[in-house]
């Protein structure tokens, strides 16, 4: 009996885990076909261009556990990549926490929106979607390089240790305080619950309107990180850079384990049923 449980056990492991065993699957075909796959330049460059899309999905992670969906995840980094470019000859390295503000701002708005007008994630994203886009547009209609002088606030992008950059360190570093900060803090534990059943979370208690407004602020913040990210990788600026990436995080967040519906999932793909239960 206790054999055929932990076959059980290993065997949901094996199938919660089928994205990585994948992943592992596709690195070792690729570098069977050709062994320079995995050299040290090419390993770097994967490494710190997931950067910006792994910030990205790790907010927007939050969003989904809820059900909801943000559509405007591309146009905040597009207009967090145009503002900290046209900001940098004005404020020096200031315009880092500018455009952090922004994003928090930005992700606060739709949440607010969302819970207090109670206007479906989809359509309100995808109205302040439009907005951002504008935004990005009027701030610089074309793509900009950052001039030679604002370069020294850039240029610890270019400090790496073997194939492991900043950029690749700051944005796991977000992923690891996210996973924890889910896992360990009331609101972070709040998230699988408004997704699984948001009537019995609200009856029990939770305050649900503030937890989706916390979801949506730190996805804010996380797309505004992706277009500095962004801006630094490529050193210069363009009002369209993060529109690609709205498509690829909602699709790294369910290749990832987060379900579609919400309420069953993490940051890490890692079974926290246990520390769910614990509020």
């Amino acid at each position: 009996m206790r054999n055929r449980l932990n076959l059980r056990k290993t065997r949901a492991v094996m199938v919660s885990h089928a994205n990585i065993w994948t992943l592992l699957l596709i690195l070792l075909v690729f570098y069977l076909i050709n062994p320079n796959f995995l050299n040290p330049f090419n390993m770097k460059n994967l490494l710190t261009n997931m950067a910006p899309l792994l910030v990205m999905a790790c907010g927007a992670t939050y969003v989904r556990l809820l059900g909801s969906l943000d559509l405007s995840m591309g146009a905040v980094a597009s207009c967090a990549n145009v503002m900290l470019v046209k900001l940098l000859p004005v404020l020096g390295a200031a315009s880092f926490a500018v455009v952090l503000a922004f994003g928090l701002f930005a992700g606060f708005l739709l949440g607010l929106i969302h819970t207090k007008l109670k206007i479906p994630s989809f359509i309100a994203s995808l109205g302040m979607m439009n907005v951002y886009n504008s935004v990005a547009l009027l701030i610089t209609a074309k793509p900009e390089n950052i001039a030679k002088a604002e370069k020294i606030y850039i240029s610890w992008a270019r400090t790496s240790w073997g194939v492991i950059s900043v950029s690749t360190i700051i944005a796991v570093s977000i992923m690891l305080i996210l996973h924890f900060a889910q896992i360990r803090t009331p609101v972070g534990r709040s998230l699988n619950l408004i997704g699984a059943n948001e009537r019995t979370t609200r009856i029990s208690g939770i305050h649900v309107d503030r937890t989706k407004i916390f979801a949506f602020t730190i996805c804010g913040l996380t797309c505004s990180i992706s277009g500095c990210l962004l801006a630094v990788k490529l050193q210069s600026s363009a009002p369209t850079v993060g529109n690609s990436f709205t498509l690829l995080a909602v699709a790294a967040v369910l290749l990832g384990g987060t379900s579609m519906t919400g309420g069953k999932g993490s940051v890490l793909s890692i079974d926290h049923r246990s520390h769910v239960l614990d509020i």
